[in-house]
């Protein structure tokens, strides 16, 4: 149909290829890797080598893990911040860093969770007690309330922070950064007389 999006197959490998000679393949699910003590203790000692490197003295504790994630938690006497990041972003691409490593290493899909000085968790508590807030007053004024926008995860601690709550509904809307949770009253109808 369109010259270039059009595929034709490889006679010799079976591969299915567009008209213009690049080969595309779906790329194979990666086996989750299993955690033992002796994955978490490498994954504990790489993020430490690579906090010295950052010029940190800092510790690394081995939390509790769920569902094949490595939790790590970062601690020390010294201000975490440059560990952290603005809105967690260092926090996040360290926790990418190191399940990149180990994905590598293992060559099964490793899943890391960082955290320093329970920043995640209290980050986590300010969210609910945002979206608690958000609903109470969709509630009492009948309307809708827009939050700020949030990654995905964040999102997803609102929808289930509110799940259980009747008097109110979420959904997502927009795109990409500037995606945002929207707290409804249930049945929401917008007054006419506006």
């Amino acid at each position: 149909m369109f010259g270039l999006f059009e595929k034709k197959e490889n006679e010799n490998t079976g591969i299915s290829a567009p008209e213009n000679g690049v080969t595309t393949e779906a790329r194979p699910q990666r086996e989750t890797l299993e955690i033992t003590p002796a994955i978490t203790d490498n994954a504990r000692l790489v993020l430490l080598e690579i906090l010295q490197a950052m010029g940190l003295s800092v510790d690394v504790a081995v939390k509790e893990s769920k569902e094949n994630t490595i939790a790590l938690e970062i601690t020390g006497a010294e201000d975490l911040g440059i560990v952290i990041g603005k809105a967690g972003s260092t926090l996040h691409a360290l926790q990418l860093l190191l399940s990149n490593i180990l994905s590598k290493k293992y060559q099964k899909k490793a899943f890391v969770h960082l955290d320093a000085n329970d920043y995640k968790v209290k980050q986590e508590q300010q969210i609910i007690a945002s979206a608690a807030d958000a609903a109470d007053v969709a509630e009492r004024e009948n309307v809708q309330i827009v939050l700020d926008p949030m990654t995905s995860a964040e999102r997803r601690i609102v929808h289930t922070a509110l799940q259980d709550r009747p008097g109110v509904e979420t959904f997502s809307r927009g795109v990409g950064r500037m995606r945002q949770v929207v707290v409804s009253p249930k049945d929401f109808k917008k007054d006419k007389s506006e």
